[in-house]
């Protein structure tokens, strides 16, 4: 019959595991044991030295571990040391300063308006936005602002504008503007009163729709080509050459009878202070002396110089008393009755 496996025997085919019996010792030998120093077997010491080198390594292998535990971590730090010294900030030299989105959600910022939250975002440093910045609401610049390219407004209301080139398609002034040097390439519109304190030089064609007052001097250095000209006071220091006709104007001076004229005999003027014509009618019984006076209407400056010329007659016809409010005609010989005509020219 044969014998049930033990419940220790292995299943696989492999060697059976060894069973431990107590040892039998004589007696000699055991007292021998118990007076004599423990002496532990061959076997038993290997054991024990096997044990120790799997639990407990030797002080030389603990040094040797660490000291390459060591060495390791000196390298990484020397690798890690050169790494972080070479990778510099982009904003180590200029100053700048990035916010990303994780650093505004701290402060508060996120995409919902700032003004309905109530946050309000400050930034001490210098700022630098490398794109578009839009604000609904107004912006207060406390110092300069200075654009590097175009300045595009729908409207702007400005106290002070100092600008080197600046172009403008339209320009509304209400208030006074202090012009240093103005140039203008198109045309220039004012519908009000225009004040030119200093000289004003036109390069140009100037024409004027309307009148033009002087109040001062006009200088023209070239010629003066009018439809009509009418001057209070016209002065030429150089020759004055007159194509046309020279038409006086002005009202008649007054005029009074001498007792040259005869027995019912009248006297007329027609013209002004410049030039006329005086219309005589000699009466009965005439005489030579005084036909009559002339008093100008407005006075000249000085004596002016009077020249007279009889019509369809040969009697003489003389100026006394010449001044400048006026002269008097007399005439050399008595005049048979009739009508008579003498003209006159005055010049100063």
């Amino acid at each position: 019959m044969d014998t049930p496996p033990s419940p220790d025997a292995p299943t696989d085919g492999a060697p059976a595991a060894e069973v431990l019996k107590p040892r039998v010792v004589d007696a000699a030998a055991t007292t021998t044991a118990a007076t004599a120093p423990t002496k532990l077997s061959a076997s038993s010491e290997a054991g024990k030295k096997q044990r120790r080198r799997s639990y407990r390594p030797s002080h030389k292998a603990t040094f040797i571990a660490i000291a390459v535990v060591v060495v390791i971590l000196a390298i990484n730090g020397v690798v890690l040391g050169f790494v972080l010294k070479g990778k510099k900030p982009d904003n180590a030299n200029t100053g700048q300063v990035t916010i990303n989105a994780d650093a505004l959600s701290k402060v508060g910022v996120n995409k919902t308006a700032i003004g309905n939250s109530g946050v309000q975002l400050t930034v001490d440093p210098d700022a630098q936005f490398n794109g578009k910045l839009k604000t609904a609401g107004d912006v207060t610049v406390g110092g300069q602002l200075k654009l590097n390219s175009k300045f595009n407004a729908n409207d702007a209301a400005l106290a002070q504008l100092e600008a080197g080139k600046t172009s403008l398609t339209e320009l509304n002034v209400s208030g006074a503007t202090t012009l240093s040097a103005l140039t203008m390439r198109g045309n220039l519109t004012v519908a009000g009163s225009t004040t030119l304190q200093g000289a004003v030089t036109i390069q140009q064609l100037l024409t004027v729709n309307n009148n033009l007052n002087l109040l001062g001097n006009l200088a023209v250095g070239g010629t003066i080509s009018t439809a009509g000209f009418v001057a209070r006071n016209l002065t030429s220091t150089g020759t004055l050459t007159i194509g046309g006709h020279i038409i006086t104007s002005g009202q008649i001076p007054n005029f009074g009878a001498g007792n040259a004229l005869g027995s019912n005999g009248t006297a007329a003027m027609n013209g002004n202070d410049s030039a006329g014509t005086i219309s005589i009618a000699i009466g009965v019984g005439a005489n030579p002396g005084h036909i009559g006076t002339v008093a100008f209407r407005t006075q000249y400056a000085t004596v002016p110089r009077i020249v007279l010329t009889g019509i369809g007659t040969g009697a003489v016809f003389y100026i006394v008393n010449p001044s400048v409010a006026g002269f008097s005609v007399y005439v050399a010989s008595a005049l048979p009755p009739g009508g008579y005509a003498i003209n006159y020219i005055v010049e100063e």
